[in-house]
């Protein structure tokens, strides 16, 4: 996932059954993994937030990130901090979003996106539906989860 300090990250919106509705994926520049996992959280909210779903599980295996946007109420003194701040802003937005701590094995879909970007030098793509590698990962990951 990582080189030097560039930091690919995936997005991957899904119904209730598991299906592919949307994606997005790039590079960025970030101090630390955390910093990265933040921002694909940060994004899969806003693309589920443009395609209009008003009832959002957003999931995330990064354990450290799902602690500080849980708790409102950490004092927070870092660059992170105003990420994980519009990342609580988003959260209040008028729908419903639930955030939730998954394990890693449940997550290939995202992890292939992120390395797919650094690999392909992707500063930033969407899609409406996953390219053909990707199909096989979203089946293993809603049979995990």
């Amino acid at each position: 996932m990582h080189n030097d300090d560039i930091v690919g990250f995936g997005c991957a919106i899904r119904n209730n059954n598991g299906d592919w509705q949307r994606g997005c994926a790039g590079t960025i520049q970030v101090s630390s993994v955390l910093e990265g996992k933040l921002f694909a959280i940060y994004k899969s909210l806003l693309l589920a937030w443009e395609a209009d779903f008003k009832e959002v599980y957003c999931e995330t295996d990064c354990h450290e990130a799902y602690v500080l946007l849980k708790d409102f109420n950490i004092p927070l003194c870092s660059q992170k901090s105003v990420l994980i701040s519009r990342i609580q802003n988003i959260i209040l937005w008028p729908w419903r979003v639930e955030l939730n701590l998954i394990q890693r094995t449940a997550n290939r879909v995202v992890d292939a996106m992120a390395k797919h970007t650094i690999t392909h030098r992707v500063h930033y793509a969407k899609w409406l539906s996953p390219w053909k590698d990707l199909r096989e990962l979203i089946n293993l990951d809603v049979a995990t989860s």
